[in-house]
């Protein structure tokens, strides 16, 4: 006997979804490394990890040299938001931060951002041999069996690491581990990873009838 079925869906639950663009224009992306590399030779702007690379101190929002990327980051979030049907009164940057890695060895364990709704790096120099920001699955009881696949990708694989050229930008979910991997080969002379990285929260009013919040 022959069983016919019909109308075949596929649900995505409880997605942990990342969200990518770029940005065009390649003199945004100039200006932007420019302007990183200069706050490096600033004692006071950021920290230096040895040879390997530095970051900046996180409100540089706040500098005029990043308004417009600021201004930028938020339009994205708000879209993000919307799209998530969040409800809310207004959003804001929490914090804003540049990083540069001088040389191969430059890496950064996988982490969340705690206290925070979504986070977002943006992608400013990527040399030939660095490695992109990549991202791994929340849910570790989807690793308890792991079958063989024919092909991994974002729909199986544990460990998804996007395509990053200069000028893409991602925002997801500020629970889920990211993080950037070494590489075995030099960047070329002359070359530094950079990225913009930075964290959104919302304001309004939590109406649930465990807990009701006011976030302002």
């Amino acid at each position: 006997m022959t069983i016919e079925l019909e109308n075949h869906q596929v649900y995505p639950l409880f997605p942990s979804m990342l969200f990518s663009t770029k940005i065009k224009d390649k003199k945004v992306i100039e200006d932007l490394a420019k302007n990183v590399m200069d706050m490096t030779k600033d004692e006071s702007a950021g920290t230096k990890m040895g040879s390997v690379g530095w970051f900046s101190h996180d409100q540089i929002y706040q500098r005029d040299e990043f308004k417009d990327i600021a201004d930028l980051f938020l339009e994205q979030a708000s879209s993000i938001m919307d799209f998530m049907s969040v409800v809310r009164d207004e959003i804001y940057l929490t914090t804003m931060w540049a990083n540069v890695g001088y040389r191969p060895e430059y890496c950064h364990q996988n982490h969340i951002h705690p206290n925070s709704f979504l986070s977002g790096v943006l992608h400013v120099s990527v040399p030939p041999n660095a490695s992109g920001t990549s991202f791994a699955d929340p849910r570790p009881a989807a690793r308890i069996l792991e079958p063989n696949y024919e092909r991994l990708g974002e729909m199986n694989a544990g460990v998804f690491l996007p395509e990053c050229k200069e000028g893409d930008l991602f925002i997801f979910p500020s629970y889920l581990p990211h993080g950037v991997n070494s590489s075995a080969q030099s960047y070329g002379k002359g070359k530094n990873r950079i990225t913009i990285s930075f964290n959104v929260m919302f304001k309004g009013t939590i109406n649930t009838r465990t807990c009701k919040l006011t976030l302002k």
